[in-house]
């Protein structure tokens, strides 16, 4: 099955399941936008540096294997593939950042559910005929949790 996979979703993901994750990548497709990549790399800077849950080898460490999984196992989509238009209308009619815009027009664009834990999405999304998954409800989807 193919999702639309958010930086609030795959961070969570990648810092419970590590490399394990590739076996749910075999199975199914995570699609996901290239800041995706940024903000789950940042996201685990911050684990690091700001919230000093991981040390900075660790976070490096994963960091490095999120790339590894992402380049190898996920379609990582630019903002280039959106129509811009549709993203900023999305974002203005729902009070939404262009980001969380971008990840409901990229599951609408290819009729698929998205999953995040970002409540701008999770709320907005259904209303352009997106079916969302929050990070519980994926990992169960999934039989992780």
């Amino acid at each position: 099955m193919d999702y639309v996979v958010d930086a609030s979703v795959f961070l969570p993901l990648l810092l419970r399941y590590g490399r394990s994750l590739r076996g749910v990548l075999a199975r199914n497709r995570f699609h996901v936008l290239d800041l995706t990549c940024y903000e789950t790399c940042n996201g685990l800077w911050k684990e690091s540096v700001k919230l000093r849950i991981l040390d900075t080898g660790t976070a490096t460490r994963l960091c490095r294997c999120f790339i590894e999984i992402a380049a190898r196992y996920t379609r990582i989509h630019s903002i280039c593939e959106l129509d811009a238009a549709r993203v900023m209308e999305i974002a203005v009619s729902c009070g939404i950042t262009f980001y969380d815009a971008a990840y409901i027009e990229l599951a609408r664009m290819h009729g698929i559910p998205v999953a995040s834990n970002d409540r701008d999405i999770l709320v907005n999304a259904p209303r352009y005929g997106v079916e969302v998954y929050s990070l519980a409800e994926f990992e169960k989807l999934l039989g992780l949790g």
